[in-house]
């Protein structure tokens, strides 16, 4: 199923969700409400929860708190680099949230300030784009409060001296400065007439692939195809070439290796092409490809798909295995530092694969899993589910905590310096947990 038809599905009310299953790794039981119990056997934890590793694997939902309503604040110039954090291992409490009235889908992109604060930037279904102080003085205050014409499903891209970029389904590009508080420029990408068609055709020029950052300070970015475009907004080539036709809609974001630009599209296939837009080499699979590529250590490259499964290739684009689980795998999966990789599923499991293909351990949650998964400074994973719960997990599968939010989750987590787990929700609210 792709974009266009989960969007259709979201106007009509409707929910994926799982039967509860195998209750032992989410559990709803206060004796169970932060860090793993320690356990001998399984009556130690409590009916329905398992012991597993001497520890039990169940935990309860915790509510968030309420936080103060934010009032305006100004910008900062941008540091260089962001810091990678450490998430909390006990249950956290919302620190902060900001109203944005519609629904928070892409992951907030962090942007450290040289006074030290956080800044988390995202847009909404709404088109409006924000930056919030997500650590530091003024936490949950806004810094920038801007309005596109069109749905925001990207997530934001900062560069070196501090601008954001941006896509939405007006089909354009958007850069902005956010010291000026304003758009610098914006750029339409592809000729779909009109813009919001009906049907696939008003998918297909949509910008919601990225935009990932190429050497020099050019961006990649998916729409009807594959496009490199200067920081001025000039589009340097653009893939497949005019002549061969219309390109398909790509919504991931794309990889950037050394070499390679690796994404995938709709019409079913995973593409890899060199920094000059040259055709390396492209893998048919069964369905549309709406997972964003990662990359391990190796140089294995792992991508989901519409076809049920998670698909491990290596830089060549040989296919070196696939790991079927029966739906849709959305969300860009993360590799350990261990190897491991994982990722959710429609099916509303989470799964950790060794770097082999053999499975390692799953977690079921109540719900599809359609956000990407996040890892910490520490290698502790983060995911939020449709069952309107955010997990916490380790690599060898025990589960920290889950909290309860209001709505589904399909936005990814984004984990500031300071621990600080800043991420959005259905019910159209961006929130600051530790």
């Amino acid at each position: 199923m792709s974009k266009q038809q989960m969007s259709m599905g979201r106007a009509r009310g409707l929910r994926n969700s799982v039967a509860w299953g195998a209750l032992g790794l989410i559990g709803c039981h206060p004796e169970a409400a932060s860090a793993p119990k320690e356990c001998r056997e399984d009556v130690d934890c409590g009916e329905g929860v398992e012991c597993r590793g001497g520890r039990c694997m169940g935990v309860a939902p915790a509510r968030a708190a309420d936080s103060p309503t934010a009032t305006p604040e100004a910008p900062v110039a941008a540091a260089p680099e962001r810091r990678r954090g450490e998430g909390p291992i006990e249950a956290p409490a919302e620190r902060w949230s900001f109203e944005l009235g519609a629904v928070v889908y892409a992951r907030p992109t962090l942007v450290e300030q040289l006074d030290g604060r956080v800044i988390a930037y995202v847009g909404s279904h709404a088109g409006r784009f924000v930056g919030v102080v997500a650590e530091g003085a003024g936490a949950g205050r806004p810094v920038l409060d801007l309005w596109v014409d069109g749905i925001i499903w990207s997530t934001a891209v900062a560069d070196a001296r501090g601008w954001l970029y941006f896509g939405a389904d007006d089909d354009h590009l958007y850069a902005v400065d956010p010291e000026a508080g304003s758009i610098a420029w914006s750029r339409r990408l592809g000729e779909c007439d009109p813009p919001r068609a009906p049907g696939p055709e008003g998918v297909r020029c949509d910008v919601d692939g990225g935009p990932s950052l190429a050497p020099g300070g050019d961006l990649f970015v998916g729409a009807d195809g594959l496009y490199r475009v200067a920081d001025d907004g000039t589009i340097r080539w653009h893939y497949p070439p005019k002549e061969e036709g219309p390109g398909a809609h790509v919504a991931t974001t794309p990889l950037v290796t050394d070499e390679l630009v690796v994404f995938g599209n709709y019409a079913r296939k995973v593409i890899a092409l060199d920094h000059d837009g040259a055709l390396r080499w492209e893998l048919p699979l069964g369905a549309d490809v709406d997972g964003s590529p990662v990359v391990g250590r190796d140089g294995t490259i792992y991508v989901g798909s519409d076809d049920g499964s998670l698909h491990a290739l290596d830089p060549s684009g040989t296919l070196r295995w696939s790991y079927d689980v029966g739906a849709e795998v959305r969300g860009q999966a993360v590799v350990g530092p261990d190897g491991a990789i994982v990722f959710g599923s429609h099916d509303g499991n989470l799964y950790a694969l060794e770097p082999s293909g053999e499975l390692r351990w799953l977690m079921p949650t109540q719900g599809a899993i359609h956000a990407p998964v996040a890892i910490d400074g520490a290698g502790r994973i983060f995911v939020g589910s449709r069952d309107e719960h955010l997990y916490a997990i380790d690599l060898d599968g025990h589960v920290y905590w889950n909290l309860e939010l209001p709505d589904q989750i399909d936005s990814g987590v984004a984990i500031a310096p300071g621990g600080t787990l800043v991420l959005g929700c259905d019910d159209g609210v961006l929130r600051g947990l530790r």
